[in-house]
């Protein structure tokens, strides 16, 4: 963890610094040029100087405004996700019941990003995804991100919170498809915030997948906004668990007697 927060402040430094020099480059060219018709007039090269400087400022204070307003805009976005999650709105309605728990768990086999503004630039991701089952209907699936960990360009991410369902590929009707959304946190700083969002096909239904399935990662569909195109391959694997498994717990006392807890199906643990 210290190594990479040392990593990611050290690339942030060289941005700054490499901001910083480019500013110097203009003010010491605008100088030279004031020189080379310098005159002899002091009070006009007194100007000219200070009104470079003023530019600078201004740029500077220009760029530090847009970045304060592009994290007000991803604040205020993630505000009303967040009420959504709060308001247990967030992953919509839930229509049927199931008396079994399922988890999906999607790993990154091999997977490429491309950079939305840089074309030329290219790194990996890798990491994994695990789901459970938040809602399971006649043919449609909807699932709820439970971890996440994933790293790009040696940048770890974290996810906060996330959602998937399924889709058709094709005309068929068939569930083949899984539609990922998940907010993204750097785990370093814990100021970028991205959102991440993943199309991926299967060789059959999502649903009923048995044990582990290949699955291609769609471009330009899937990406991290802002940052990076993906397409790639991964496994989506699936494993079912009775309720009543997860739900119980056996154990000793201290006199050696036997005893079971069992926690009741309807209480709450939290919005989601």
């Amino acid at each position: 963890m210290d190594s990479d927060r040392k990593k990611l402040e050290e690339k942030l430094s060289k941005k700054i610094n490499k901001y910083e020099e480019k500013l110097r480059e203009i003010k010491e060219k605008y100088q030279y040029k004031i020189e080379s018709g310098f005159t002899g007039d002091v009070d006009k090269f007194s100007a000219k100087i200070e009104k470079l400087e003023d530019k600078i400022g201004k740029k500077s204070e220009d760029v530090r405004k847009k970045l304060q307003e592009k994290q007000e805009k991803l604040d205020s976005r993630t505000q009303k996700i967040l009420d959504k999650i709060s308001d247990g709105n967030y992953l919509g309605d839930k229509i049927g019941t199931s008396s079994s728990l399922e988890t999906y768990e999607l790993v990154f086999d091999s997977v490429t990003a491309r950079g939305i503004h840089d074309k030329t630039q290219s790194s990996t991701l890798e990491g994994f995804m695990i789901f459970n089952t938040f809602d399971k209907g006649k043919s449609n699936l909807k699932l709820e991100l439970k971890e996440c960990r994933i790293v790009v360009d040696d940048v770890p991410f974290n996810c906060g919170f996330g959602k998937a369902r399924t889709t058709s590929s094709g005309d068929s009707g068939s569930k083949d498809s899984l539609v990922i959304l998940a907010f993204l946190e750097d785990d370093v700083l814990e100021e970028v915030h991205s959102t991440l969002k993943i199309s991926l096909n299967a060789d059959s239904p999502i649903r009923e997948i048995d044990g582990s399935s290949q699955v291609s990662i769609l471009d330009p569909q899937s990406k991290i906004s802002g940052m990076w195109f993906l397409d790639g391959t991964g496994t989506l694997s699936k494993t079912i668990s009775s309720i009543d498994d997860t739900t119980d717990d056996t154990t000793d006392d201290a006199d050696g007697n036997h005893f079971s807890i069992s926690l009741n199906d309807g209480i709450s643990t939290g919005d989601r």
